[in-house]
């Protein structure tokens, strides 16, 4: 009989020989694997790419906004082969871009993987798309990489959102931002807004000093009547939106905010509820210095019930005409007699003298305003005398060109053949011209 010792020797040896062998399994194992990779190299179009070809195959395939929270590209690249987690790692332009969402419940690796995230975009400049709860979706990374941030945008619920976000940076490569009302994606009602008090988004402004593009869509804008803080000024603000108007129902966003920003550089303007004065805008212009620097201003003027807003004589001399410098004016979904009025204002030589492109949209119908159209492009545009060289009027109410005199038509035609102007009279979907 076998004592103790033995017992115990003769397992150890046993196990040392299972030792051994799992040693000779697991490199026959890493072999195969090898092996298969080689194979995979010689029959996988990818790896017979310059990795800068498949590294822009990649690229096309990931989605604008990509998200950590779902398996999508990039992150499913990660995940087929060896070579094309290689391919994925070693091209930053891939993981540039990302969409934070707030996951029920609270996943502790959504930080860690949005970190991981930017991390491999390296020195590239950053676009990031957060939704919900800013307290859940921005972590610390968030302030790790303010520096990099170029693009951003926030679908917000309240004000106190701004504020989790400001404290993040500031953000001085930030180009371009954009500022959604949460509730609206999450409403079946198309015109729903969220609520914001100019106070609370100024802040945020500030944190951007580079911030060129600025977007508010569906934001309406709490203040006093009293309103009487200084405003803020950016210098580096271009472009600001608020909401875009457009042919269609109309959209709420609030002109409020312009109660509190001075911007000396601005040059578009996007404008779709005048829920301001006209004394109101008149100062804005004034005091930002921007009358002389806007170059195109688009507005959505639908009837609203304050009356002060009609395009009267008086209202176009005093708020448009000290824009020396605009280059493009559209309207949109305004009613026919204030566009004559504009129309007819616009024949001085010294009203908008540097206008170029004209778009009206709205109503339209009657043959006498046509001629006053045709009077208004031949005084600002005929023979180079005068810069205007675009026209375009959609008219929601001229359902055939019948309704347009033909002599007007003929005149158009022959503005556009000899003049090379371009003019587009008619319906959204035909130009009778």
């Amino acid at each position: 009989m076998e004592s103790i010792e033995e017992i115990h020797k003769l397992i150890a040896e046993l196990s040392f020989a299972i030792d051994v062998q799992l040693d000779v399994l697991r490199a026959l194992e890493k072999r195969r694997s090898d092996a298969r990779r080689a194979l995979n190299s010689r029959l996988d179009p990818m790896a017979r790419l310059p990795v800068e070809i498949a590294s822009e195959i990649f690229i096309r395939c990931t989605p604008d906004s990509p998200s950590p929270v779902f398996m999508e590209e990039p992150l499913k690249l990660l995940h087929i082969c060896q070579l094309w987690r290689e391919i994925a790692v070693s091209c930053p332009s891939l993981w540039t871009s990302i969409q934070i969402e707030p996951v029920r419940p609270p996943d502790p690796d959504l930080h860690k993987a949005s970190w991981a995230w930017f991390e491999r975009a390296r020195a590239l400049p950053l676009s990031l798309s957060l939704h919900g709860s800013m307290a859940e979706s921005a972590g610390a990374w968030l302030t790790h990489f303010a520096g990099k941030i170029a693009n951003l945008k926030l679908h917000i619920v309240d004000d106190s959102e701004l504020s989790v976000i400001e404290e993040k940076g500031p953000f001085p490569a930030l180009q371009t931002m954009k500022i959604c009302s949460a509730s609206v994606d999450d409403s079946e009602n198309e015109n729903s807004y969220g609520f914001l008090f100019i106070s609370s988004t100024l802040p945020i402004l500030s944190a951007a000093p580079s911030l060129v593009e600025c977007t508010f869509e569906s934001v309406q804008y709490l203040y006093p009547d009293d309103h009487s803080e200084p405003r803020m000024t950016h210098t580096s603000l271009q472009h600001l939106r608020l909401g875009i108007p457009s042919p269609g129902p109309f959209s709420f966003n609030s002109a409020g905010i312009l109660l509190g920003l001075r911007l000396p550089a601005l040059e578009t303007l996007h404008l779709t509820d005048l829920d301001i004065s006209p004394e109101d805008l008149i100062s804005f212009f004034a005091d930002s210095g921007s009358a002389s620097s806007l170059q195109a201003l688009h507005m959505d003027i639908s009837p609203v019930e304050r009356s002060e807003w009609r395009l009267s004589t008086n209202l176009l001399n005093s708020c448009f005409r000290p824009l020396t410098a605009l280059r493009t004016l559209e309207l949109f979904n305004g009613p026919e007699r204030d566009y004559i009025a504009l129309l007819r204002v616009m024949r001085a030589q010294d009203f908008l003298p540097n206008l170029q492109r004209l778009l009206i949209h709205g109503h339209f119908d009657k043959p006498s305003n046509w001629k006053l159209l045709l009077d208004t492009i031949v005084a600002r545009g005929l023979r180079g005398r005068r810069s205007l060289c675009s026209v375009k009027v959609i008219s929601v109410t001229v359902p055939t060109k019948t309704d347009l005199p033909l002599d007007v038509l003929e005149a158009l035609r022959e503005l556009v053949k000899v003049e090379g102007m371009s003019i587009y009279v008619g319906t959204i979907s035909r130009n009778f011209v």
